[in-house]
This record gives C-alpha cells, structure tokens and sequence, in this order.
C-alpha cells in the first residue's frame, strides 16, 4: 500500500498536463485521462470523470490502463511509480498537492532517445507543430488558472522539452515567485541554457535542479545528446550547485541507461559521489532499440552480471543504493521476465 488508503496516491494529489494538453494522475496515463481547452478549465479537470475514475477504482484496489504496469512493479517488489506519489500527502482541502508540467516540447536538442513530443526538433522532422515543430497547448488562460493551486502545492514540477527555454515557464516560475515563493520546484534540464533571466529565476524561486547527462565521455555524449556540448553542461552544473548549495535545496543528476551507455552507469555513481549531487535513473523502454529490458536473456545476463560486480566495489559511496536498485532489482527483474518471457511491454492495453 503506496497510497494514504489506496494503493496510489495519484488521483488524488496528482495533476499531469503534457505536451499535447492531456491531464492525468501520473505520467503514464495520458490518453486515458481529460484534455485541457480553453473551454475546459484546470478545475473541471480536476473534479471531472476522467479523474474520479481512477479514484473509485483504486480505493477498490482496482488497477485500470496502465496502472497494471504498477500493479505489475509491486507484486515483483520492484519500486513502483505509486511509491513515488505515496510520498507526498493527500490535501484535506480538495485541492492537489503537486502539479506535473510539460507545457512544451520547445528543446534546443534532439536527443537519440527522445520523443518529438519533448524535441521540437525531432517534431519537426517527424511532421508535427508549426513549421518549427512546436506543440504548445497552453495558453495565458491556463497560467491563470493555475495561480489558484500555487498556495495549496507542495511541490510543482517541470519536465519535457527544455524547461528554461520554454516562455512559459519562466512566467510561471515568477508567478510563483510572488504567490508562494517558498513552494519547491523541480526543474528537469538538459543543464544547456543559462542566461540572465534563468539565474534571475535562480535567485527568487526555490528551485531544484534534476540535469540529464546520459554519459560523461564527450564523444558519446554528442552522441547521445545531439546539439549539446558537455563541457557547457559542465560549467552549467557547477552554477546549478552553487545555488543549490545557497537555497539549501536539491540537486540532481538523472541518467537514461541504454544499450550504448550501460557500462558508464558505474562512473556516474564515482561522479555523483566526488560531487556530492544526488544520483537517479529513468528507465527507457522505448525506442526499443535502446532499450536494456528486451534484450535476449544472454545478453542481459552479460550486463547484470558486469554492473553487479563493478556496483559490489562501491558499497561506500553515496548514492550506491539508487546503482544497487537499479542492477538488483530493475535489471534482475528484466532478467527474470527474459526467462519466463513475460516483459513490460505485455502489460500494455
């Protein structure tokens, strides 16, 4: 049990808006969940059908869509999405206590694992947006709105795209600034863009920093992350920990582990560790190309059995539980399905 009386949290203190303007309890629920328009508010949303659904149907420890990917995680007792809304209360006052945004997919990269929905770039080379492949649903209504649910927040969050080069965000950000400037907000960036308006933001928000870097070798990295220079997010990582260090807030460093950077996986705990930042991993199920957990079982044995020894030389560093979560239970996991052939994938309605 995740929830305060239901198995997630989600429903109930979660509002997810993507880039094609569909809200829902979590990230994995677009799709299923309500859409918003000028002609349906942030508050129909919220107190909608679409919402109370996944309410009535957890308190009756009913798992719908996608949330037996989740149902799936915790009879394998394997950390699942819903512990993370587990950890976050349920306001008494009707109102959520965390809101997820992606408010556009305007990015200055195109990363290999991407989706054109988080990569104008990559939207514009698959046909989608405006002639710049911008997805942009959201409008100065939608900034309005949400200034209603900033006192009652505990934490908001920006995901997708480039959050600090995106317009909106940084309005938001000063909204909040004014209306609650003690309210957390997570910020996850590629660490590319700092200018004069983003350490203004820096200054006068409570923001925590989560940077993407999916390899420490130059060579690979431009590999990864097309457009972006290392060094550059080097120099951005140190500005970020100094107004971390000053905020007394978290910093982060996020890592997408693939079929082209697993063995570095290690070396980001070495570095984690030597910069005193905190560690985590995303999982990539897709493109499945890139992808770790549909490999054949023998290459995955390959793999689990090498991070598991180099992961067993770093019991004392900080952060070695996120690498020890990682091999032991989300590789060993894929290892295990590999040989019963049951995947993530088969979850899927």
């Amino acid at each position: 049990m995740y929830g305060e009386f239901s198995p997630c949290n989600a429903p109930f203190n979660n509002m997810y808006f993507n880039t094609q303007g569909e809200v829902a309890p979590c990230w994995k629920l677009p799709g299923f969940g309500d859409k918003w328009s000028k002609d349906r508010s942030v508050n129909d949303i919220w107190n909608g059908e679409h919402f109370q659904k996944y309410r009535d149907a957890l308190l009756q420890n009913k798992f719908l869509d996608r949330c037996k990917e989740c149902k799936h995680e915790m009879d394998n007792d394997v950390w699942p999405l819903a512990k993370a809304y587990g950890e976050l209360p349920v306001n008494k006052n009707g109102y959520p206590s965390m809101i997820e945004l992606e408010v556009s997919n305007q990015c200055n990269l195109e990363c290999i694992m991407c989706s054109p929905l988080l990569s104008n770039g990559l939207a514009k080379k698959a046909g989608m947006g405006d002639h710049r492949g911008m997805l942009e649903p959201y409008d100065d209504s939608f900034r309005e709105q949400l200034k209603e649910y900033y006192p009652h927040l505990k934490e908001l969050r920006f995901n997708g795209g480039e959050p600090f080069a995106q317009k909106l965000v940084l309005d938001i950000c000063e909204d909040i600034a004014e209306i609650n400037p003690g309210l957390p907000i997570s910020i996850a960036t590629n660490g590319t863009v700092m200018n004069k308006r983003v350490r203004h933001l820096l200054d006068i928000c409570n923001i925590q920093i989560n940077i993407s870097i999916d390899s420490l070798i130059p060579e690979a990295y431009s590999k990864i992350r097309i457009n972006g220079d290392l060094s550059k997010v080097m120099e951005n990582l140190e500005i970020f920990k100094d107004h971390c260090k000053k905020k007394d807030v978290q910093i982060s460093v996020m890592v997408n582990p693939m079929r082209n950077n697993w063995e570095e996986m290690p070396s980001f705990l070495d570095f984690c560790h030597k910069h005193d930042v905190k560690l985590w991993f995303n999982t990539v199920l897709y493109p499945r190309h890139l992808s770790i957990w549909n490999l054949p079982t023998d290459e995955l044995k390959v793999i689990y059995d090498k991070l598991s020894t180099m992961t067993a030389r770093r019991k004392r560093l900080n952060e070695y539980n996120k690498l020890r979560h990682l091999v032991e239970d989300q590789i060993a996991n894929w290892l295990m399905d590999s040989y019963t052939e049951s995947k993530p994938d088969d979850l899927h309605p």
